[in-house]
């Protein structure tokens, strides 16, 4: 059981305090406890921690990491009845969610064919004024690639929605479960009061832009029609996920072309759309938008230079429409960093720092930095990450030098799960 160290003493565990939110439900208990006695008479055998009270062998396992956890599940169907009974998922979440990490997707080559195209994901701890990271390799995801027109890695509760060369995936880097979504799937959100991952599908009907959105629950059958509730539109920007709303850019096909961002709310499936400054959706499918502490905000700049400044929109109010506006410096020689390769804005992490990443590896070995921008205080700091692009024989062993550019994308905050879930397909 790696990266844990359990004290062998049970007379020791049966001291030790439980935190309420690990302890189960009654509920809970009934159906697990159920489930472990159902295993105990089939197993006929009884392991040194049996005896423990259930709360006890939960307040253990959750200690471990999720992998050394999929690999208890295996020891018994005790241990993979408490592993896998919601009570623990949950638990396991909550804890996961005070412990932010970030993830990096890597990919191996465009002009690779699809059985040796593979998108590689990497796991690094936030620390907090460390100067350098060591990456943790979580699993690789066969037949897909990231290219400079496509291509998202986004975190939703303990899933990665990924879209590249295949339109729209789900990812779960704890249990190495990958899921197809189907193929009209234009954005993935999650409600957290429901507890579901959904998938929406915007299609054009006809030439005059009108479109047909539909709906489906992930884990149930079949697309559901929403009704048109808000004016024809042109979405033309990928979507961010915040607190039970997904939004993304958008354009009236009408003169004026307003520019605006659509918000479609996950659990009521309602659409409606928030008039945004002109810069917001300039770039189109350059734009940017992040969740910047609870707010939809758009970061505008020059996508294809080298800029030194880009403006923070942040939408204030959602039902007045209201932004605010904030101008960042990023100081020019940060940029002898990072070479000729551009860079994108992947989000914020917990500390409300915004993450500013090479959107390429370099052909070149050389290290690989990003940079985390404190809007608050006007200061950037930059952080290596180890083994990535410095590493000769790294690149080599994962394709990164061959067959076309090595895509980089970067979700700034991921929290952990050991859910696994039901294919759509």
């Amino acid at each position: 059981m790696e990266g844990m160290e359990l004290d062998p003493n049970p007379d020791d565990l049966k001291l030790s305090r439980i935190p309420a939110k690990f302890v189960l439900k009654s509920h809970q208990k009934r159906h697990v406890c159920n489930e472990e006695d159902d295993d105990d008479e089939k197993e006929g055998s009884e392991s040194e921690l049996d005896w423990l009270p259930l709360d006890l062998k939960m307040a253990i396992l959750i200690r471990l990491p999720g992998k050394s956890l999929m690999n208890v599940k295996l020891v018994s169907k005790m241990y993979s009845s408490i592993i896998r009974s919601r009570g623990f998922i949950d638990s396991y979440y909550a804890m996961s969610s005070t412990q932010s990490r970030f993830v990096v997707a890597l990919s191996n080559g465009i002009f690779n064919t699809i059985e040796q195209k593979l998108i590689f994901l990497f796991s690094f701890s936030h620390e907090e004024e460390s100067s350098s990271l060591v990456p943790n390799f979580d699993m690789a995801i066969p037949s897909a690639n990231f290219s400079f027109l496509s291509g998202s890695c986004d975190s939703l509760h303990g899933f990665l929605s990924v879209t590249s060369d295949y339109p729209h995936m789900l990812c779960n880097p704890i249990t190495e479960q990958v899921i197809k979504l189907p193929m009209h799937t234009r954005y993935v959100g999650y409600d957290p009061i429901g507890d579901d991952h959904k998938a929406l599908s915007v299609e054009s009907r006809n030439r005059n832009q009108h479109l047909e959105h539909k709906v489906l629950t992930l884990g149930v059958q079949g697309w559901r029609h929403i009704q048109d509730t808000i004016s024809p539109y042109s979405p033309v920007s990928s979507g961010v996920c915040i607190n039970g709303f997904v939004y993304y850019g958008a354009y009236s096909p009408d003169r004026p072309m307003n520019p605006g961002v659509v918000c479609f709310h996950v659990r009521s499936e309602k659409l409606s759309y928030v008039k945004a400054p002109t810069d917001v959706v300039f770039y189109g499918s350059d734009s940017i938008f992040i969740d910047y502490k609870g707010k939809l905000a758009s970061i505008v700049r020059d996508p294809c230079g080298r800029f030194r400044s880009f403006d923070l929109w942040i939408l204030e109010d959602l039902q007045k429409h209201e932004w605010s506006k904030q101008t960042c410096l990023f100081p020019p020689h940060l940029w002898d960093s990072v070479g000729d390769i551009n860079l994108t804005f992947t989000g914020t992490n917990l500390a409300g720092e915004i993450i500013i990443a090479p959107k390429l590896l370099s052909h070149h070995v050389r290290p690989f930095y990003i940079f985390f921008y404190n809007v608050a205080k006007n200061y950037i700091r930059r952080v290596r990450l180890l083994g990535i692009a410095d590493d000769p024989e790294f690149r080599r062993s994962y394709g990164f030098l061959d067959k076309g550019g090595c895509h980089v994308r970067i979700v700034p905050q991921h929290f952990e799960s050991i859910a696994f879930f039901k294919d759509p397909l």
